[in-house]
């Protein structure tokens, strides 16, 4: 059922726009729609057309009007929006500085000028071209991933839902190696000024882009323990971190500040050396950028440096997690740990001999099972003169018997031992006590 209603009478004489009335069964409540003209025929001709797009709607035959005008906005648009929402709900600027990147990507090299265009098949085919790793893909899925599910109240179900993540359960595309003590030290010492920041990398294991976003005020040196605070917006793990560092890191730290600075100026000034530059200063240090198995000697591997020289030393695998910011510790044990550099031989040395020979060795079991707490080993007392000993008020004496004699036999009528109580007695001295 459908009418138009003649818009009210002004006071000039005129009359308002049509207005129109519709519903689509007798059980459903009247709809009413601004027509926007004064012709009746125009009107119900408008009308009419309102009337059939619901119709169509309902039916399936088409989308739902708010979803057709999202459908035809572009897709820059859209992210321009998301973003901008992300910011306003508390997320930090780093996060929704590289999720916009990655979408815009995405939108530039698929590419995607409308959410028409994002189809599973259109992602794939440019998955499938990309070097980049699993990981970082994965990383691309996930952020059009967020943007059409928080498109999916206007948009409908999420197109990309079903593509599947790629596997990340395979070696790194580069296997990166962990520095020897003597190599770090000829790299800092011929780097010049760019090796302070070698010595924080390698003893925070605080990564490129952090020490990057570094400022004063984030450098606390003048504490018993000294440390830097790794703000939330520029760690990788969106988390605010005090970072320990060493006590000699510390005071190179205070000689290469500036005697006037300002608490928000960056501590690397001149920025953070490129792979260039770290190649060159790696070559004047005699350290190969790739070893003979292939294994690199980058920056971030400064970081796994980091992690196998903890291990190396023996610190707990959760102290190296919380010292690392892993949320993994596979990630801290396999990834950031150089089993090569591990003290792995020394480690099978101290195992116990576990075979004999004929000159009397043997497997000595009390090395292999420890005696029980409360046991002591025999001490010998080797001396003539009379010597008491006490222990809690009593005094034993070396002339008497050092043994403690088996336990006697008990009588029928005993009621001490549990071994050799008789039942009947200590049945009859509970029931007494009770």
């Amino acid at each position: 059922m459908e009418y138009v209603i003649p818009g009210k009478k002004r006071k000039d004489g005129k009359r308002s726009p049509y207005r129109g009335r519709f519903r689509l069964s007798s059980n459903e409540k009247f709809w009413e729609v601004p027509l926007y003209t004064k012709d009746k025929r125009i009107a119900q001709k408008r009308l009419r057309e309102i009337v059939q797009e619901k119709e169509d709607e309902r039916a399936g035959f088409i989308r739902p009007k708010r979803e057709r005008e999202a459908i035809q906005r572009p897709v820059l648009e859209h992210i321009e929006a998301f973003t901008a929402e992300r910011f306003a709900i508390g997320r930090d600027e780093k996060y929704v500085r590289e999720l916009k990147k990655k979408l815009l990507v995405l939108v530039a090299e698929v590419p995607w000028k409308f959410i028409a265009d994002m189809t599973p098949e259109t992602f794939c085919a440019w998955r499938r071209k990309q070097k980049k790793s699993p990981k970082t893909l994965n990383d691309y899925l996930s952020a059009i991933g967020g943007l059409l599910n928080w498109l999916e109240p206007v948009i409908g179900p999420n197109p990309l839902r079903f593509v599947e993540r790629m596997q990340t359960a395979v070696e790194p595309t580069r296997q990166r190696r962990a520095s020897s003590v003597a190599d770090l030290r000829r790299l800092i010492a011929a780097s010049g000024q760019r090796g302070v920041i070698y010595l924080v990398a390698a003893s925070t294991g605080i990564r490129r882009g952090e020490l990057r976003s570094l400022e004063w005020r984030d450098v606390v040196l003048d504490m018993p323990q000294p440390f830097i605070f790794v703000r939330k917006s520029i760690a990788k793990n969106h988390t605010t971190t005090k970072q320990p560092i060493p006590e000699y890191v510390a005071r190179e730290l205070g000689k290469f500040r500036p005697v006037e600075f300002r608490p928000n100026e960056r501590v690397f000034r001149n920025g953070i050396p490129d792979m260039d530059t770290f190649r060159g200063d790696l070559a004047r240090a005699g350290i190969p950028y790739i070893d003979e198995q292939g294994r690199y000697a980058d920056f971030h591997s400064l970081r796994t440096t980091f992690s196998t020289l903890l291990a190396v030393f023996g610190i707990a695998e959760r102290i190296r997690m919380e010292l690392n910011r892993h949320s993994d510790p596979k990630l801290t044990a396999k990834t950031y740990t150089d089993a090569n550099v591990l003290p792995v031989s020394q480690a099978i040395g101290v195992l116990p001999v576990l075979i004999g020979d004929e000159s009397g060795s043997h497997i000595h079991s009390q090395q292999l099972v420890p005696e029980r707490p409360n046991l002591s080993a025999t001490v010998p007392i080797e001396t003539e003169e009379s010597i008491s000993l006490v222990a809690e008020g009593e005094i034993v004496r070396p002339a008497e018997d050092a043994f403690v004699p088996q336990s006697p036999k008990a009588k029928k009528s005993a009621p001490c031992r549990d071994r050799t109580c008789d039942p009947v007695i200590k049945s009859h001295l509970l029931y007494q006590l009770s």
